[in-house]
């Protein structure tokens, strides 16, 4: 079991560079830390925003992480109109909740994972790019004593 905020991240970071459509990679970059300037997209970036826990039973802690995801897909840059941009970003996002619905553990690896919320919007400020932000939730148990 992964039980620490960067074994989280990795994990998730790991789920979405794994993601394919028709044999090709779905995102053109996946990051594990804040990012704004992308190469290929969509782009993808991934980072822990907090958490909490609280007392399970006598020996264990819920761990709750909170990550987001935040997807970001060019509209004019490589020729893209703004109808292909939309579907590109569309179907990606379809692709991140697929993808956490049917591995709802991340292969064992923690309780469950969940995406609890998740928004799209428009920016111009850096070049017309759409952008969707998906936060999860993220829940292990973790030992609250140790053994002697």
């Amino acid at each position: 079991m992964t039980s620490t905020i960067e074994g989280i991240r990795d994990l998730i970071v790991d789920k979405l560079e794994t993601l394919e459509e028709s044999g090709e990679s779905i995102f053109g970059e996946v990051f594990g830390y804040p990012e704004g300037e992308f190469g290929s997209y969509p782009a993808a970036v991934v980072r822990p925003t907090g958490g909490s826990g609280n007392v399970r039973d006598t020996h264990r802690n819920e761990r709750i992480f909170v990550i987001e995801i935040g997807l970001w897909q060019e509209v004019s840059e490589g020729g893209k109109t703004k109808q292909e941009a939309s579907d590109k970003m569309i179907s990606s996002s379809d692709a991140i909740l697929v993808a956490f619905d049917q591995d709802k553990d991340l292969g064992g690896e923690v309780q469950i994972v969940n995406v609890v919320n998740f928004g799209f919007d428009f920016s111009t400020a850096a070049g017309a790019r759409e952008y969707a932000t998906f936060v999860l939730e993220v829940r292990v148990l973790v030992p609250s004593y140790t053994p002697s």
